[in-house]
């Protein structure tokens, strides 16, 4: 009897230990899945605010930006079919984005700058929120990740900062294309610095890397803090003070597309530690 007792409690023991290693493997394959996810939907928010962008110019005057387009819309295109997972399949986030993505593009040249840059926005924003959903649902969070505490920035100020400047691009190539700023389009600009500005100050503050990097996470922050500064000087001096606006739109252009690209060498440098830390 004592026997049966002893072989029972360890055979109850065992399962134990069985359910929570596979509990365990299944939540890092989880979150493995989850990081391959914010990848592509990273990338593809990247591609929509460039769309933005390359579409202000066109609508203001850039017929250069038509071919830029034409080849843009094949990436996102391309990107949109691989994110087409299960995981996606009834998200109401996912599904308002590839709905309104398609009436869009259908739009063709039917469409305002003001409106093609709400409509771009209104995309970006619902992606950035389908982003956050997906760390949570996919156990990528501070409660998951207690060696990465400061990951919630990176889903959510980090990106949305980003959109940030890529509104900055839109509205500043726009400007730039049609040598004017309009009160408004100064307001909205005002907005932004303050926004970019918050960012330098506050939001880069928030994040945290582990010790090995702290040297790389270092210099990718002071890279994109000089890049921002830049923008934002060229934004009040050269869009926002000027009565005849004189900037080239493909200078304007790249230098704001460049500090998007600093702001996503953090986002990527972030993902290589959380790559790290699950395997």
């Amino acid at each position: 009897m004592e026997i049966f007792v002893i072989s029972s409690i360890t055979l109850v023991l065992m399962m134990i230990v069985f359910l929570r290693i596979r509990k365990s493997n299944s939540t890092k394959t989880k979150q493995k899945n989850g990081v391959r996810y914010i990848q592509l939907l990273k990338n593809l928010i990247t591609m929509v605010q460039q769309h933005r962008g390359l579409s202000a110019a066109k609508l203001n005057g850039d017929n250069s930006a038509q071919e830029k387009l034409l080849m843009l819309n094949r990436k996102i295109n391309d990107q949109i079919q691989q994110l087409k997972v299960p995981l996606f399949h009834q998200n109401e986030r996912w599904l308002a984005f590839t709905e309104h993505w398609s009436r869009l593009t259908a739009q063709g040249k039917k469409i305002s700058v003001a409106n093609s840059f709400e409509q771009h926005t209104v995309m970006i924003r619902n992606l950035c929120y389908l982003l956050e959903d997906t760390a949570e649902e996919c156990y990528l969070t501070a409660d998951h990740l207690p060696y990465l505490n400061h990951i919630g920035f990176v889903w959510r100020e980090l990106v949305l900062a980003t959109e940030s400047i890529g509104q900055s691009r839109a509205l500043g190539t726009g400007i730039a294309v049609k040598k004017v700023c309009s009160s408004v389009e100064k307001i909205r600009l005002n907005f932004l610095i303050t926004t970019m500005s918050y960012t330098t100050d506050n939001t880069f503050k928030q994040l945290s890397c582990l010790p090995e990097e702290q040297r790389n996470h270092q210099k990718l922050i002071e890279y994109a803090t000089e890049n921002v500064t830049t923008l934002i000087a060229v934004i009040e001096n050269d869009l926002i003070k000027v009565d005849k606006v004189s900037v080239d739109n493909n200078h304007y252009f790249n230098l704001a597309s460049d500090t998007i690209d600093k702001m996503n060498a953090i986002f990527e440098h972030q993902v290589e530690q959380l790559h790290t830390a699950l395997s």
